[in-house]
């Protein structure tokens, strides 16, 4: 197509300029994310021609994979913006099994004429493309006529009547130019159409028929306060001073004149098992009118992606103009964002899915110290479940880490994968504890620094503390099942089981493929001489997770009830996996499990075998020895207590 830098198009009341990357509606700037530019630019440039799906995702994420929805979210977000609708005008056709091309009149200007054409386009002022040549035109007629040329008096004439209709046509200019001046950031009625910098999130109203679920209300509108702070240029009024109107029926007019702000966000949420239904409403408190309303049905474990909806689509609709640095920014959050929902399911997809976000997120902004940490924490993961062996994903893990805390020391996020792997990989634990209260010293409402910690805590018998902690982290994720998960495990690990069963049970009531959740509920039932249950939720798990941990702690319970055949059987089927290492259905089968079935067989010589050969591999569960019930059978043996020592669990 050439060198497009000082061209610009223009299609109904639109004008994109494309060295500048902006585009304009009349004179007002409409927000656009930079994949959403390139794909509107890519279809005006081939103006009415198809371009393929697979062309355009190649230009826009040129270096990236990405799936086909992240185009089609791109396509939707920029109908949107273009104000398309089914009674409206339309500018994007899709072409189904194709691709898309645009359909509205385009035309493509040069840059030479930007500033006159700009005029001439205003939707407040129309004027001629530009006056009549002055003396030019008759001169050159009166020669090609053979006449001599235009007498002194009257080229006097002429000029008179030429300057005065260009004085004329000045006037009307700068008239114009000032009602535009005026005018600007009004709309006909005037209303104020300037960009919105100010903006408050009210106490959402929970519709739910359970008061229980009220807490949703309050951790949605936190969640949304926090990712508006995120964009440049706004100013968000904290959430501690917006829990002042919690309850109250007030006018939001009234909060605008309190608060000096020029919109606010209301919502309403009702909550229908695991799903949330939410109605947010953006209001301009200048103009007292809506400016944008959606509604949003979404499961609990997604609530990430709402917040991150809600606040892009907020964003949208504040008018607010970013230059290319702030837009890179806001998009490497979003990428952010959605990695921290993938990791937060901790499915061996999700968490390849989650490295994927956080690595586009650095393409976008290699500076971004929150996405190595969300790197750090996905290669965490993926030891814990079984996706990779520890040498392959702890030294990525701490690499990323080390790198988010070079780009920003005081980072918790950082600190606490930091921590994770000092106790986990580095079996240093006064590193490990120094990291975990950095990363709680920085930001003491961080989650996982506390549900870490408190796993710390609880692998070195300081179990008070660890429930403290599990506790904490529960409060301020309520609507993590994660985090409510983790509560049960560490009950399980004190010898709290009864607690641990009703923790879990509430969760799975909610979320019945909660595979952790499974997972410490059958470890609790087991505990409790209930192995029908336990052998139940292990079998569920298996089936939910396809995870080697939760077949081995399905082997222990067989093997625990008196059924060694079976465990056996499960024996033989992680030998089997262990077998395909190397190969791209590679899964780590964990010596520490093994040991465990041996354990319940009543098989010590094999136990300990496989306990050394977990401590030489640096197994991730190998740090739960002292505590972990699983071998209490063991603990009165020399080597059990020599085991301790070597992996720094002692004294």
């Amino acid at each position: 197509m050439g060198d497009l830098t000082s061209d610009f198009y223009e299609f109904g009341r639109f004008r994109l300029k494309a060295n500048e990357r902006v585009l304009l509606r009349g004179d007002d700037f409409v927000p656009l994310t930079p994949k959403a530019f390139d794909i509107l630019l890519a279809l005006l440039e081939n103006d009415g021609r198809i371009v393929r799906k697979d062309d355009l995702m190649k230009r826009v994420w040129p270096d990236t994979f990405v799936e086909e929805g992240n185009l089609t979210q791109n396509v939707s977000l920029l109908r949107k913006a273009l104000g398309e609708s089914a009674s409206g005008p339309q500018f994007i056709e899709t072409v189904p099994r194709r691709g898309y091309r645009f359909v509205a009149p385009v035309s493509r200007r040069n840059g030479n004429g930007d500033q006159a054409l700009e005029l001439i386009s205003s939707p407040q002022l129309e004027v001629v493309a530009s006056p009549p040549p002055l003396i030019q035109p008759p001169l050159i007629q009166a020669k090609l006529n053979g006449r001599p040329a235009i007498s002194e008096h009257g080229l006097w004439s002429f000029l008179s009547r030429r300057v005065l209709a260009v004085a004329l046509t000045l006037a009307a200019v700068l008239a114009a130019i000032i009602g535009i001046t005026y005018l600007s950031g009004r709309d006909k009625a005037g209303a104020s159409t300037a960009a919105i910098q100010s903006i408050a999130v009210l106490p959402f109203v929970d519709d739910s028929p359970n008061a229980d679920s009220e807490y949703l209300d309050d951790e949605i509108a936190e969640s949304l306060v926090n990712s508006l702070t995120k964009l440049p240029k706004l100013r968000v009024v904290p959430r501690s001073v917006m829990m002042t109107y919690k309850g109250r029926n007030v006018d939001p007019r009234q909060v605008g004149q309190e608060l000096n702000v020029r919109a606010v966000v209301t919502g309403r949420v009702r909550r229908h098992g695991d799903t949330i239904s939410i109605q947010a409403d953006l209001i301009d408190l200048d103009n007292v009118s809506q400016i944008w309303g959606q509604h949003y049905d979404r499961r609990l474990p997604d609530i990430l992606l709402v917040q991150e909806e809600i606040s892009r689509d907020i964003f949208e609709n504040l008018r607010m103009r970013l230059n290319v640095e702030e837009q890179k920014q806001l998009e490497a959050y979003r990428l952010y964002l959605k990695g921290r929902n993938s990791w937060n399911k901790r499915t061996p997809e999700a968490l390849l899915q989650g490295i994927e976000y956080f690595q586009q997120a650095i393409n976008t902004d290699s500076n971004y110290a929150a996405a190595y940490a969300g790197l750090a924490d996905c290669y965490n993961m993926q030891v814990i479940y079984g996706v990779k062996q520890p040498k392959d994903g702890f030294p990525k893990a701490k690499e990323a880490a080390i790198k988010a805390l070079e780009i920003d020391d005081t980072l918790a996020e950082a600190h606490s994968s930091l921590a994770f792997i000092k106790f986990r990989w580095d079996r240093d634990r006064v590193e490990a504890e120094r990291e975990f209260r950095l990363a709680i010293q920085h930001k003491p409402t961080y989650a996982p620094a506390h549900q870490w910690y408190s796993s710390y805590l609880a692998s070195l018998e300081r179990f008070d503390e660890a429930i403290a902690e599990a506790q904490r982290t529960s409060q301020l994720e309520p609507l993590s099942f994660t985090a409510s998960s983790h509560l049960g495990w560490i009950l399980y690990l004190s010898g709290r089981n009864d607690e641990a069963i009703a923790q879990c049970t509430k969760i799975l009531s909610l979320d019945p493929n909660s595979f952790p959740a499974r997972r410490y509920l059958g470890l609790a039932y087991q505990q409790k001489g209930m192995y029908p249950q336990a052998i139940a939720e292990f079998e569920k798990g298996v089936k939910l997770s396809g995870s080697p941990l939760m077949l081995a702690l399905l082997g222990h319970a067989y093997a625990a009830s008196g059924k060694p055949g079976e465990a056996r059987r499960v024996l033989s089927e992680l030998a089997d996996l262990a077998a395909l290492q190397g190969t791209e259905n590679k899964r780590y089968v964990s010596p520490y499990t093994i040991a465990a079935i041996y354990t319940g067989l009543g098989e010590k010589d094999q136990a300990f075998k496989w306990l050394e050969r977990a401590y030489e591999e640096r197994d991730v569960w190998l740090m739960n020895l002292k505590v972990d019930p699983v071998f209490a059978r063991l603990r009165s043996d020399k080597r059990f207590q020599d085991l301790l020592t070597r992996a720094g669990l002692r004294p």
